[in-house]
Protein backbone atom coordinates (compact mmCIF):
# COMPACT_ATOMS: atom_id res chain seq x y z
CA UNK A 1 0.00 0.00 0.00
CA UNK A 2 1.35 3.34 -0.86
CA UNK A 3 0.53 6.27 0.78
CA UNK A 4 1.75 9.23 3.53
CA UNK A 5 2.05 6.43 5.71
CA UNK A 6 4.54 4.60 4.44
CA UNK A 7 6.89 7.67 4.16
CA UNK A 8 5.79 9.84 7.23
CA UNK A 9 6.07 7.41 9.80
CA UNK A 10 9.56 6.33 9.01
CA UNK A 11 10.72 10.25 8.59
CA UNK A 12 8.91 11.14 12.00
CA UNK A 13 11.04 8.08 13.95
CA UNK A 14 14.48 9.68 12.36
CA UNK A 15 13.76 13.18 12.78
CA UNK A 16 12.62 12.10 17.15
CA UNK A 17 16.00 9.81 16.91
CA UNK A 18 17.76 12.87 15.40
CA UNK A 19 16.04 15.78 17.87
CA UNK A 20 17.06 13.23 21.20
CA UNK A 21 20.49 12.92 19.98
CA UNK A 22 20.70 16.52 19.83
CA UNK A 23 18.91 17.24 22.99
CA UNK A 24 21.65 14.24 24.89
CA UNK A 25 24.57 16.53 22.89
CA UNK A 26 23.36 19.95 24.34
CA UNK A 27 22.32 19.23 27.64
CA UNK A 28 24.78 16.44 28.84
CA UNK A 29 27.56 15.71 26.57
CA UNK A 30 29.08 19.86 25.86
CA UNK A 31 28.21 20.58 29.67
CA UNK A 32 30.31 17.76 30.19
CA UNK A 33 33.06 18.97 27.67
CA UNK A 34 33.22 21.97 28.31
CA UNK A 35 33.56 21.22 32.24
CA UNK A 36 36.44 19.21 31.58
CA UNK A 37 38.14 21.96 29.35
CA UNK A 38 37.53 24.30 32.33
CA UNK A 39 39.24 22.23 34.74
CA UNK A 40 42.02 20.95 32.78
CA UNK A 41 43.16 25.08 31.34
CA UNK A 42 42.80 25.38 35.06
CA UNK A 43 45.34 22.79 36.49
CA UNK A 44 47.87 23.90 33.31
CA UNK A 45 48.18 27.36 34.17
CA UNK A 46 48.57 26.78 37.79
CA UNK A 47 50.96 24.10 37.61
CA UNK A 48 53.44 26.56 35.13
CA UNK A 49 56.59 24.55 36.04
CA UNK A 50 59.04 25.75 34.27
CA UNK A 51 62.50 24.20 36.20
CA UNK A 52 65.30 24.52 38.63
CA UNK A 53 66.91 27.33 36.75
CA UNK A 54 65.83 29.98 38.85
CA UNK A 55 66.63 28.56 41.97
CA UNK A 56 69.45 29.05 44.32
CA UNK A 57 72.83 27.45 43.63
CA UNK A 58 72.82 25.26 46.62
CA UNK A 59 69.75 23.88 45.79
CA UNK A 60 70.65 22.26 43.01
CA UNK A 61 73.56 19.66 43.79
CA UNK A 62 70.82 18.95 46.56
CA UNK A 63 67.92 18.06 44.07
CA UNK A 64 70.31 16.31 42.00
CA UNK A 65 71.48 14.09 44.82
CA UNK A 66 68.31 13.23 45.68
CA UNK A 67 67.34 12.23 42.38
CA UNK A 68 70.63 9.65 42.56
CA UNK A 69 69.53 8.46 45.69
CA UNK A 70 66.24 8.16 44.31
CA UNK A 71 67.23 6.05 41.70
CA UNK A 72 69.25 3.69 43.22
CA UNK A 73 66.45 2.60 45.85
CA UNK A 74 64.52 2.12 42.90
CA UNK A 75 67.12 -0.58 41.56
CA UNK A 76 67.40 -2.18 44.65
CA UNK A 77 64.00 -2.19 45.30
CA UNK A 78 63.48 -4.21 41.95
CA UNK A 79 66.63 -6.51 42.55
CA UNK A 80 64.94 -7.15 45.65
CA UNK A 81 61.47 -8.00 44.28
CA UNK A 82 63.29 -10.19 42.00
CA UNK A 83 64.65 -11.65 44.31
CA UNK A 84 62.03 -12.22 45.95
CA UNK A 85 60.10 -13.64 42.79
CA UNK A 86 62.54 -16.50 42.28
CA UNK A 87 62.28 -17.29 46.24
CA UNK A 88 58.29 -17.22 45.82
CA UNK A 89 59.42 -19.70 42.37
CA UNK A 90 61.66 -22.25 44.19
CA UNK A 91 59.16 -22.74 47.06
CA UNK A 92 56.65 -23.38 44.79
CA UNK A 93 58.32 -25.89 42.47
CA UNK A 94 59.50 -27.03 46.10
CA UNK A 95 55.46 -27.55 47.20
CA UNK A 96 54.67 -29.19 43.76
CA UNK A 97 57.63 -31.61 43.80
CA UNK A 98 56.33 -32.87 46.98
CA UNK A 99 53.04 -33.57 45.63
CA UNK A 100 50.58 -33.42 48.92
CA UNK A 101 53.36 -35.10 51.46
CA UNK A 102 52.71 -33.02 54.09
CA UNK A 103 56.59 -33.65 55.37
CA UNK A 104 57.94 -32.66 52.21
CA UNK A 105 55.76 -29.70 51.95
CA UNK A 106 56.99 -28.89 55.73
CA UNK A 107 60.66 -28.94 54.31
CA UNK A 108 60.15 -27.18 51.46
CA UNK A 109 58.84 -24.28 53.46
CA UNK A 110 62.06 -24.75 55.84
CA UNK A 111 64.22 -24.04 53.18
CA UNK A 112 62.70 -21.54 50.56
CA UNK A 113 60.75 -19.41 53.08
CA UNK A 114 61.89 -16.27 53.92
Amino acid sequence: MIGAGTFINPLLKVLTTVAILAAAYFFIVKPALDTTEAVSDNISESVNFEGFDDLNTNVQPQIEHAVKKARRLQENAQAASAQQIQDANKLLNCISKASGDVNAIQRCNTKFAP
